[in-house]
C-alpha cells in the first residue's frame, strides 16, 4: 500500500513568507488503480464521437498549475535515471502553483493552436544574470500547436505540444514548451485537458523547469462541421419502355506510311512525315532505314499525309473515314518523293585510329558550278549525307580543329537517276597536334631536282586547307631523300625542295612567318634504301606543327 499527497501552498508576502502544506493520505492499490484506469483509456479512445468532419471551434479555457524548477536543476546537474533512481522527484509541495486562462482554436482535424496565460507565486522562479529572482510572481505567456495523434472524434485524444513562451519574473525571458497531453471529451458539452511540459530556457540552462497542468474549456464558438448531404426526393414517373439503341463504335487503328524515292522506289529513311486530321490536330514522326513510320491507334476520322525530305515536299495521300470500317488491322498509305539530285552518304574516318570521326564540318564544293555546300557529321557515327547534282563535278573536304583532312573528289557526270540514287563516299582526316609529324606523300618532284609538279601534288591543296582553316597553327617542312648520291648534295636538294613547299605555300597568301623549311638529306630515313620501295617512301616532305 503506498501513499499520496496534495499539496496547498500559501504564500504571505515578499520578504517572509510561510509555507503550510495540507495532506490528505489516503491508502490506495496503486496497482489497480492504473489497470482500471488504462482500460478506461482504452475503451475511451476508441469510442467515436458522431461528428466525423469536426473542426475545433473557439474554445476558452481556465487551468491549475504546478511549476517544478527543482527537478529540472537536478536532472541537468546529474541525469534523468539517477534522479529517478534516487526517488529525487520534487513532490507536488515543493512546487509552484498557479492558476491560468486557455484559448484553443481548431485549424484542422488534426491540429490545434493554442495560448496560455499563466500566473504562478511560489519561492523558486527563473534565474536572470547571475541570481536568482527575488520576486515570487511570475507571469507566462506562451503559444503552442497541439498535434493531435487522435482526431476530434474521439472521446479521448492525446497530442504532442511544441511552441514558444514568454516569461516576466524581475525581468522578461523566453522560453520553449515541449511535452504531451491527453484531452476527455465530457459529454460534447466540456473539455478536461492534462498536460505535461518540458519547459526549455533560451538564454540560461538553469531556468529549466517542468510544467503540469489540469482544466477545463469549452467552446465559445460554432463547430466547424460539414452539412449531411440532402437527400434528394426522386419523383416516380412511369415510363414507356424503349428498345435499346445500339451504338456502333468504329475502332481505332494504326496508319503506316510507306516514302520511296519516285525515280527509283527506293525506300526513303529519315523523310519527315506528318499527318493532319480535320480538327488541325497534327502527328508527324520520320521514317526508318525502310522508309516507313506507323502512327499507332488512331480514331475515326478524315486525315491528310504528306513529308518532307531536303526541302522537296513529297506526294500527298488523303486517309477517308470510312477507311477505319474495313476488316484490316492497319491501314497502309504510300507516297513518294522526287528529288532530281543525287544523295551523297559519306563518313568521315580518323586515319591514325581508323574510328568514325565526329563534329568535322564537310564541306562539298560543285567544281562545275562554282559553289559550295556544307554539312556537319553526326556525333555518334561520323556520317554525313549531301544532295549532289546532275552532270558535275565535286571536290569534298573536312574542317575540324588540329586535323588535316584529305581532299576527295567525285563526280555525276554521266550518272543515270533513274537507276542510281545513292554515291558512296568515305572522307580521312588525321591528327594534327602539335609535335605531330604527317607524310605528304602526293607531292611530286622532277628527278634530281626542286621543281614541284603542281599538276599532280594534290597534298599541297590539302596544305593550303589546313592553314586556312588553323589560322594560327605554325609549321615546319621537313625535306627528306634517300642515299642515292653524295650526302652533301641530298642535303642541299631536301633543302632546296623544302623551301619549295614553303614558297608555294607563300603564293596562296599563308604568311611566311607561320612557315619554316628544313632540309634533313638523307639522315631520316623511314624505310630500308636497299630496295627501290624503300627508296620511294625515304624521298618525301613531312610536316610538324610546332605552334
Amino acid at each position: 500500500m503506498l501513499k499520496c499527497s496534495l499539496p496547498l501552498i500559501i504564500f504571505k508576502d515578499t520578504k517572509k513568507y510561510c509555507m503550510r502544506q495540507i495532506i490528505v493520505k489516503t491508502s490506495i492499490n496503486f496497482k489497480c488503480l492504473f489497470q482500471a484506469l488504462g482500460l478506461f483509456i482504452l475503451v475511451l479512445s476508441f469510442s467515436v464521437v458522431h461528428a466525423q468532419n469536426y473542426i475545433k471551434p473557439a474554445t476558452l479555457g481556465i487551468h491549475y498549475s504546478l511549476t517544478d524548477f527543482e527537478t529540472a536543476a537536478k536532472i541537468t546537474s546529474s541525469s534523468f535515471h539517477d534522479v529517478l533512481k534516487n526517488k529525487l522527484w520534487s513532490k507536488p509541495p515543493q512546487m509552484m502553483t498557479g492558476i491560468g486562462v486557455d484559448y484553443l482554436q481548431g485549424i484542422s482535424k488534426h491540429i490545434d493552436l493554442a495560448a496560455s496565460f499563466n500566473y504562478t507565486k511560489g519561492i523558486n522562479g527563473y534565474k536572470l544574470s547571475t541570481t536568482n529572482s527575488t520576486s515570487y510572481a511570475l507571469f507566462t505567456l506562451d503559444a503552442v500547436a497541439n498535434i493531435k495523434l487522435l482526431s476530434d472524434k474521439y472521446y479521448v485524444r492525446p497530442y504532442l505540444i511544441a511552441g514558444a513562451g514568454l516569461y516576466n519574473q524581475d525581468g522578461t525571458g523566453f522560453y520553449a514548451p515541449l511535452g504531451s497531453g491527453l484531452q476527455f471529451n465530457i459529454f460534447n458539452e466540456a473539455l478536461v485537458n492534462v498536460q505535461i511540459q518540458h519547459r526549455l530556457a533560451f538564454a540560461n540552462s538553469d531556468n529549466k523547469n517542468f510544467f503540469y497542468q489540469m482544466g477545463i474549456a469549452t467552446a465559445i464558438g460554432k463547430k466547424k462541421e460539414k452539412p449531411l448531404p440532402v437527400k434528394p426526393v426522386v419523383e416516380t414517373i412511369p415510363q414507356k419502355v424503349l428498345e435499346p439503341v445500339v451504338v456502333v463504335k468504329t475502332p481505332a487503328k494504326n496508319i503506316k506510311v510507306i516514302v520511296t524515292d519516285e525515280a527509283t522506289g527506293f525506300p526513303l529513311p529519315d523523310v519527315a512525315v506528318e499527318i493532319k486530321g480535320n480538327d488541325g490536330k497534327k502527328l508527324t514522326g520520320n521514317t526508318d532505314a525502310n522508309g516507313s513510320i506507323i502512327f499507332d491507334t488512331l480514331p475515326a476520322a478524315d486525315y491528310t499525309v504528306s513529308g518532307l525530305l531536303n526541302n522537296i515536299s513529297t506526294t500527298t495521300e488523303n486517309v477517308a473515314k470510312n477507311s477505319f470500317n474495313t476488316g484490316n488491322a492497319a491501314i497502309d498509305i504510300h507516297i513518294t518523293h522526287n528529288d532530281p539530285r543525287f544523295t551523297l552518304q559519306g563518313q568521315v574516318i580518323n586515319k591514325t585510329t581508323n574510328l568514325p570521326e565526329a563534329g568535322v564540318t564537310v564541306s562539298i564544293k560543285n567544281e562545275t558550278q562554282n559553289s559550295i555546300i556544307r554539312s556537319q557529321s553526326q556525333v555518334t557515327d561520323g556520317k554525313f549525307i549531301m544532295q549532289l547534282d546532275s552532270e558535275s563535278d565535286f571536290s569534298v573536304s573536312g574542317k575540324k580543329a588540329d586535323y588535316l583532312s584529305n581532299i576527295e573528289g567525285i563526280s555525276t557526270k554521266g550518272l543515270n537517276r533513274s537507276t542510281t540514287l545513292y554515291v558512296k563516299l568515305e572522307l580521312a582526316v588525321q591528327d594534327a597536334s602539335v609535335g605531330t609529324k604527317i607524310v605528304l606523300n602526293k607531292i611530286y618532284f622532277e628527278t634530281g631536282k626542286s621543281v614541284i609538279n603542281t599538276t599532280s601534288s594534290s597534298d599541297l591543296d590539302r596544305l593550303v586547307l589546313f592553314m586556312n582553316d588553323n589560322p594560327t597553327v605554325k609549321l615546319e617542312i621537313g625535306g627528306h631523300t634517300d642515299n642515292i648520291g653524295k650526302p652533301a648534295g641530298n642535303l642541299v636538294l631536301s633543302q632546296k625542295r623544302a623551301n619549295a613547299v614553303l614558297n608555294y605555300l607563300v603564293s596562296k597568301a599563308i604568311g611566311k612567318e607561320r612557315i619554316s623549311a628544313k632540309g634533313m638529306g638523307q639522315t631520316q630515313p623511314i624505310a630500308d634504301n636497299a630496295t627501290a620501295d624503300g627508296r620511294s617512301q625515304n624521298r618525301r616532305v613531312e610536316i610538324k606543327v610546332v605552334h
